[in-house]
C-alpha cells in the first residue's frame, strides 16, 4: 500500500484524520484536519496512537498501522462476531476476549482475533447464560456479556490458561522452533548502520549461527523465510501457525538518531491488562543473557502488540540485542566471534526456556 506520513494530502489522509479523532488522538477544529493534510499535529496523534498500540512509533502508516486504525474503529456490538475464514479481528474482538476471560471462559490471549478459542468460549457462555448456543455475538449475547461484566472483577483467565498448558521441562531436544530474521533484503534491509552494514544481513547471521546450534542439539528447525526473500510481520505468522511451532524468536537490531544509543532489548506479546507469561519469561532470559555476556546496557524487555507478537498462536520473542545505529555496536556486528556470542546468549535463553526456569524477573 501506498505510505502516508508528514506532507502527505488528500482524502486519504482525511480519511486517518478521522480514525485517529475517532480513538482520540485528533481534534476536529485542529489545522491539519480542516485542510486534509498530514502536518505536525496529525504525526503527533498518529506516533501516540502507534505508541499506546504498540507498534513502532514512526510516524508513518503502513499496512500494520492501518490495520491498527481500522481495528480501533470497532466497537463491541457494532456487527455480528462469528467464527469465518480469514478471521474477523478488531477492538470489538478484543473486548469480547477480555469479557469473556473475565468471567471464566478461555477465549485464548486478547489479541483481537476471532479464532477457535473464541468460538469455543462464546458457545460456552451462551450455553451457561441459557441463550441459543450458535456460536455469533449478536445483540443479546452482547446485552448478557456487558450486563454480568458490570458486577464482575476483572481478572483474566487468558495468562493462568496459558501456563497450565504446560512449558515443556525436558529440554530442548525434538522441539519445534521458527527462527526469523527480520526484514529481507531485497527490498526491506531495515536500517542501515553508519558503516553500511544492513539490520537484515546482520539478523541473518544470527540466525544461521543460531540454528545450527539449536539443530546440534536436536531441535527442529524451521526458518521463515530463505535468505533475501521478503514477508510481511503477518506472512510470517501465518508460516509460524501453518507449521505448529511450539517457539519463534525473531532477530532484529535496534536503531535511533542518537549515535550513542546502545543495548540489548527484547519483546513479548502485551495488549491492555494481558500479556503472554512465556513470551515475558523468554524475553528476559534473553535480556540477562545479552547483558550478563556483553556488559551491554539493559534495555529491558518489553510487552507489544507488533502483528507477529499479536497473530501466533505460540510464545513469541523480538530480540535486538544492539544498535545498529551505534558505530562501535554496530562494527561488533561485522566481527565473526562476537556474533557468535549472540547466538549463543540466545540458545542459553532459550535452552532455560524449555528446561521451565524462570527468568530473573520472575523470582
Amino acid at each position: 500500500m501506498k505510505l502516508f506520513r508528514k506532507g502527505s494530502s488528500g482524502r486519504e489522509v482525511r480519511d486517518i484524520q478521522g480514525r485517529l479523532l475517532a480513538a482520540g488522538f485528533l481534534v476536529d477544529d485542529c489545522d491539519d484536519f480542516r485542510r486534509s493534510y498530514f502536518g505536525e499535529t496529525t504525526d503527533q496523534a498518529l506516533r501516540g496512537f502507534q505508541q499506546q498500540r504498540g507498534l513502532i512509533a514512526d510516524g508513518i502508516v503502513g499496512p500494520d498501522t492501518w490495520k491498527s486504525l481500522v481495528d480501533a474503529s470497532r466497537s463491541l456490538g457494532n456487527r455480528f462476531l462469528y467464527l469465518r475464514e480469514p478471521p474477523l479481528r478488531g477492538d470489538d474482538v478484543a473486548d469480547l476476549q477480555r469479557r469473556l476471560n473475565a468471567l471464566g471462559f478461555y477465549s485464548g490471549k486478547e489479541d483481537g482475533i476471532f479464532d477457535d478459542d473464541a468460538a469455543v468460549a462464546v458457545e460456552q457462555f451462551q450455553r451457561n447464560s441459557g441463550l441459543p448456543v450458535d456460536g455469533i455475538v449478536g445483540t443479546s449475547t452482547v446485552e448478557a456479556l456487558v450486563r454480568l461484566s458490570r458486577v464482575t472483577k476483572p481478572s483474566s483467565v487468558a495468562p493462568v490458561r496459558e501456563s497450565e498448558k504446560g512449558l515443556p521441562t525436558g529440554g530442548i531436544t525434538a522441539r519445534r522452533v521458527m527462527l526469523d530474521a527480520g526484514h529481507g533484503y531485497p527490498p526491506d534491509p531495515g536500517v542501515t548502520g553508519p558503516a553500511g552494514l544492513r539490520e537484515s544481513d546482520a539478523a541473518e547471521r544470527i540466525v544461521e549461527l543460531l540454528g545450527r546450534k539449536l539443530v546440534e542439539h536436536q531441535a527442529v528447525v524451521i526458518y521463515s523465510r530463505r535468505r533475501g526473500e521478503y514477508l510481511t510481520e503477518g506472512e510470517r505468522a501465518s508460516r509460524a501457525n501453518e507449521q505448529s511451532v511450539e517457539l519463534v524468536l525473531s532477530i532484529h537490531m535496534n536503531s535511533s538518531a542518537d549515535p550513542r544509543a546502545g543495548g540489548a532489548s527484547s519483546y513479548y506479546f502485551a495488549s491492555g491488562n494481558y500479556h503472554s507469561p512465556y513470551g515475558y519469561r523468554l524475553a528476559n532470559h534473553a535480556q540477562d543473557e545479552l547483558v550478563s555476556s556483553f556488559g551491554f546496557r539493559d534495555c529491558r524487555a518489553h510487552g507489544r502488540a507488533f502483528p507477529l507478537l499479536r497473530e501466533t498462536r505460540m510464545p513469541v520473542v523480538i530480540i535486538e540485542p544492539a544498535f545498529i545505529t551505534n558505530p562501535g555496536e554496530e562494527a561488533m556486528l561485522t566481527d565473526d566471534s562476537f556474533v557468535n556470542s549472540v547466538a549463543d546468549a540466545i540458545f542459553e535463553a532459550t535452552l532455560k526456556y524449555f528446561l521451565g526456569i524462570k527468568s530473573p524477573a520472575e523470582k
